[in-house]
């Protein structure tokens, strides 16, 4: 009897581990794992893992597999579509480059909803009409300033409503050659500047994105790339490329003291944050505008988008509807980023805060397309000879006709081959 019953038992165990073996099987058989591309690492990545791990408490049948590439991004996700094998999802910005190689999924029919985000956000993540990616986050571009140099300056802070001639007055008189401080920071990236150039109506390409000429060298565009240059050139307000770059760029020269006022996005927080610095140290305000014409203002933003080749097209387009519904929150609870949904925003109370309102303030004046996402050429045949030019006015070897005339010549040529 005894061996009787531990046969039975021996055969009721392995019966038991087949059933479970059997169970785990179909479970693995019915769970589906989709791969979605970031460039971002580090904080940024975790983040990301974050809002992913919340999505897969409400979809335990999907597994998302978060794929950090942040070395040569763009040409893997490239070479990804080429081969038939991107990730299901990825992070994405130079859309027209890839729905010229059929290589995204239009999103708009796909029930997700879009009405959460900000419109300005979803039209910034389309093309011809069709949106391509889900927002992720976004900053624009205001200008930061340090209330010390101001207050030892006696100079007031600056309001949203300052002109041009305002502010050339204002960085004048908080350079300080004796202290080794200078009034502002020359960006010197088109995509930094553009918006000195809308404003002023100008542009550096056609709505179509065919040619710069009558648009880099209109009256308009000399004009305001002038204005910029001058400030380092004529008024002195600003340290070259080479002395910016010894100090340790916008964010070390700001914090640090030996620049007022620089131009850039929302990602000092994040550097103020890592080093422990007070971000209440700084205050921000709207850039300048010429005297009366309309501000416009650039936005940096990218999306989720769903590659034409995912082999998981319906539980990638519920992970994107999570994103839509989800609207940045986790990244706002982090303070990593500032969320895609505007009442998100407002629960955080990121639309009172001094600093970070004038980043959503800011919005309402993004209403240019920007020069990358009308043309796939952009990058290698306009703007390559845009910092050219720019590089040339500041070192004076063309003055501003010369050097935009010549960047001109040059696309025209590369346009041709």
């Amino acid at each position: 009897m005894k061996s009787l019953s531990i046969k039975i038992v021996s055969t009721l165990t392995v019966l038991l581990l087949m059933v479970g073996l059997c169970t785990m099987v179909a479970f693995a058989e019915e769970t589906v794992h989709l791969r979605a591309g970031t460039w971002d690492t580090a904080e940024g990545a975790h983040w990301i893992r974050v809002a992913f791990d919340k999505f897969e408490e409400q979809h335990p049948e999907i597994e998302i597999e978060l794929q950090a590439m942040p070395a040569g991004y763009d040409d893997r996700i490239i070479t990804g579509i080429a081969a038939d094998n991107p990730p299901d999802i990825f992070m994405w910005w130079n859309y027209p480059k890839l729905v010229a190689l059929g290589g995204l999924e239009p999103l708009d029919d796909l029930g997700i909803n879009f009405d959460n985000l900000s419109a300005t956000l979803n039209l910034y993540n389309s093309v011809d009409g069709k949106i391509y990616g889900v927002a992720k986050d976004f900053t624009t571009r205001v200008i930061w300033y340090n209330k010390k140099i101001f207050d030892e300056a006696g100079v007031p802070y600056p309001t949203n409503d300052w002109t041009w001639d305002e502010f050339r007055a204002i960085a004048k008189q908080l350079t300080n050659k004796e202290k080794n401080i200078f009034g502002f920071h020359i960006a010197p990236d088109s995509y930094d500047w553009q918006g000195y150039v809308w404003s002023n109506r100008g542009d550096l390409v056609d709505a179509a994105g065919t040619t710069m000429e009558g648009y880099l060298n209109s009256p308009e565009t000399i004009e305001a790339i002038k204005f910029l240059t001058d400030l380092y050139l004529v008024d002195k307000v600003s340290p070259s490329p080479a002395a910016a770059s010894a100090m340790g760029g916008d964010y070390e020269m700001l914090t640090a003291g030996r620049v007022a006022m620089i131009d850039s996005g929302m990602w000092l927080l994040g550097y103020c944050k890592a080093r422990e610095i007070d971000p209440a140290l700084f205050g921000t305000v709207m850039s300048p505008c010429p005297e009366g014409k309309k501000r416009v203002s650039v936005l940096h933003t990218c999306g989720w988008s769903l590659a034409t080749a995912s082999k998981h097209k319906e539980e990638a387009i519920k992970v994107l509807k999570f994103i839509a519904d989800e609207g940045g929150k986790t990244m706002a609870e982090a303070g990593w980023a500032f969320p895609t949904n505007l009442a998100v925003a407002k629960e955080y109370g990121l639309l009172d805060d001094s600093i970070t309102n004038t980043f959503f303030d800011a919005l309402d004046s993004c209403t240019v397309t920007p020069c990358y996402a009308r043309t796939v050429d952009w990058w290698e045949k306009f703007d390559t000879y845009i910092a050219k030019a720019f590089d040339a006015i500041l070192l004076e070897k063309s003055t501003v006709e010369e050097a935009l005339n010549e960047a001109i010549r040059e696309s025209e040529a590369a346009l041709e081959r």
